[in-house]
């Protein structure tokens, strides 16, 4: 019997200082699940993982190269949780307060890999869970959904 999916990601948020207008990393994925399609970093749990919070951090280090560690420090995300019967997903939403981390990336699962500004999502083929992401982001830090 195959046992329900479980997985975590990691979505961060940028605001830009000039424009007020915030942005979400995202990648466009080369794989499948959702190959072609925009998302953030994240995929499934792994025995080694101590949490689904290990597993978030692992698999962004993983597709990005960026350990979040020095991206946000001492955070206390905000947590999307979506679950199904065969699925469940957590998401950490994290505001990060500098996008220069981005130099240092190593893109693995990804073809490109970007902060995209919310007003231009809708010109972007998003994968599945990315505008609910979104909308919780939104729902914390009390902005129009």
């Amino acid at each position: 019997m195959k046992l329900p999916y479980k997985g975590g990601g990691v979505a961060l948020f940028y605001k830009d200082k000039h424009t007020g207008e915030y942005s979400i990393l995202l990648g466009k994925r080369t794989i499948e699940p959702g190959k072609g399609k925009w998302s953030i970093p994240g995929g499934g749990y792994e025995p080694q993982d101590a949490s689904i919070c290990a597993t978030a951090q692992r698999e962004f280090w993983e597709e990005t190269g960026i350990s979040l560690k020095t991206v946000c420090p001492a955070s206390d995300p905000d947590i999307y949780r979506f679950r199904l019967p065969f699925f469940t997903w957590v998401t950490f939403l994290q505001e990060v307060q500098s996008t220069d981390f981005l130099a240092n990336a190593t893109i693995r699962e990804f073809s490109e890999l970007r902060f995209i500004p919310f007003s231009k999502l809708h010109t972007y083929k998003l994968a599945f869970g990315v505008k609910a992401e979104i909308r919780a982001f939104k729902r914390r830090h009390t902005m129009e959904v």
